[in-house]
């Protein structure tokens, strides 16, 4: 009876498959007509038959006992989820009643510590008016040398310089008569320890000491000396750090390493920072700018080519410096960038066309001197062109040459396509400066103005000429 599982079992299973391979079983595997006993054949299906029957009696008790013990698991498994949803509704109960004493106590603390403020903080100012007192009466003495301690200690010039602070915003209140000595010398002692905290300020600097660097500006912030604290930051961070001839390669990695110092050591570092770059721009850029620019006047080709490559470069870093947080402004850095310019932008145009019209008169000249030519001037236009128009209708309806003998030049045409094109690239060159150095508002007249020229030299003097 179990021989049968296996075929029972097949996932493809086959009623008419199997009852084909009952029948052969039964009878050997001998098919032939000749030997075939329809009772063997009978004798095994009501075998089979009770085989099947039997084993399947005997799978449904199974499926009925294993029915039975789901039931049971499953009654457990509910009568557990409903003792664990019974737990849980009494743990948030108690939570919920936790929460209330902690919100209930966290009340009072907080109540507590208003009323412990209340009386702390009258006495903690008492307290530091009577040091403040103290000292003043220190500075009061009429002997100079009598006050010392805290404020001539160096190992606590933090602490003494909150005290001296203080002091020097109460003597700013002070008459003058009675008190000039002491605000004289709290005067004193203020730059003292102001020069001091500067001092250390560099030290810490100069040892990459952040920690002390931050605390000493936090201190600083509160003095006028804050931003002489600034401006030693700032040079001691650009000495030595232009290595190259051309120092624009140098100021975007400063600036990157400065930034995060800024960050970490400021109270305040997008003004830092603006300061930083402003000082950049107005000292050692704008030194090489005018350095670069100093030859206007005896090469002004050369002078035209520098502008423009310097004004391109300087947008440039201004475009990679824009990531850098300093301030509110957003004009900030093309305003640095037309301040150290102007003086050069302003009378860009004149310097421009002086130096075409020159230029293309050089060209010109050259030309016609390589072909032993002198020029010869010629007026265009109005009553020259009459008269030309007048004497080819008269001539050509009286067969009388009255015009005026025409030299031959050998056959030269005085047109050169070498000068065409050296006039149209000087020409291409200054509007691509004018597009860059003029302003908005002035790039349209400008730029008709180097047409003119332009065309005046190119299309009047060369080739209307010829």
């Amino acid at each position: 009876m179990s021989h049968y599982l296996p075929e029972l079992e097949q996932e493809a299973f086959s009623p008419e498959d199997f009852v084909e391979r009952l029948a052969w079983r039964s009878l050997g595997g001998n098919m032939s007509p000749e030997n075939f006993n329809p009772a063997v054949l009978q004798d095994a299906f009501k075998q089979g038959i009770r085989d099947l029957q039997v084993l399947f009696e005997t799978t449904q008790k199974k499926c009925e006992r294993l029915e039975m013990i789901c039931r049971e698991e499953e009654a457990r498994h509910h009568q557990k989820v409903g003792e664990l949803q019974d737990k849980n509704k009494a743990s948030y109960a108690t939570y919920k009643e936790l929460d209330a004493q902690i919100g209930y106590v966290a009340m009072k603390v907080v109540h507590l510590g208003d009323l412990l403020e209340s009386v702390n903080t009258p006495r903690s100012r008492a307290a530091e008016a009577q040091n403040l007192m103290k000292h003043f009466a220190e500075f009061i003495d009429s002997d100079l040398t009598a006050y010392n301690g805290l404020l001539q200690d160096p190992a606590k010039l933090h602490e003494a310089a909150d005290i001296i602070q203080k002091l020097h915003l109460i003597a700013q209140e002070l008459p003058a008569g009675k008190f000039e000595k002491a605000r004289q010398r709290i005067a004193q002692k203020y730059t003292e320890i102001e020069t001091a905290l500067i001092a250390e300020f560099l030290r810490a600097h100069h040892e990459g000491d952040k920690a002390t660097m931050k605390e000493v500006a936090t201190v600083l912030s509160h003095f006028k000396g804050y931003s002489k604290c600034i401006d030693t930051f700032i040079d001691q961070s650009q000495m030595g750090a232009f290595l190259h001839k051309e120092m624009f390669s140098d100021i975007v990695p400063l600036c990157e390493r400065s930034d995060q110092l800024i960050a970490e050591v400021f109270t305040s570092p997008e003004q830092v920072m603006g300061k930083f770059v402003s000082n950049i721009y107005n000292g050692k850029l704008q030194e090489y700018i005018q350095s670069m620019l100093s030859d206007r006047n005896n090469d002004p080709e050369k002078y035209l080519k520098s502008l423009y490559e310097l004004y391109s470069k300087t947008l440039q870093l201004s475009n990679d410096l824009a990531k850098f947080k300093m301030g509110n402004d957003p004009a900030f850095l093309k305003k640095l960038t037309r301040q150290i310019f102007s003086k050069h932008l302003d009378p860009y145009l004149s310097i421009e066309t002086h130096y075409l019209k020159d230029k293309f008169t050089t060209v010109l000249n050259r030309y016609y001197d390589s072909k032993n030519h002198h020029k010869r001037q010629f007026q265009f236009g109005g009553i020259h062109d009459l008269r030309r128009d007048l004497q080819a209708k008269l001539g050509a309806r009286s067969n009388i040459n009255i015009a005026p003998t025409v030299e031959n030049f050998g056959g030269e045409t005085f047109l050169s396509e070498e000068v065409a094109i050296n006039l149209l690239q000087e020409s291409k060159l200054a509007f691509q400066r004018c597009q860059l150095l003029s302003k908005p508002n002035e790039l349209p007249k400008n730029a008709s103005q180097i047409f003119e020229i332009l065309l005046n030299n190119l299309c009047i003097e060369h080739i209307h000429y010829a």
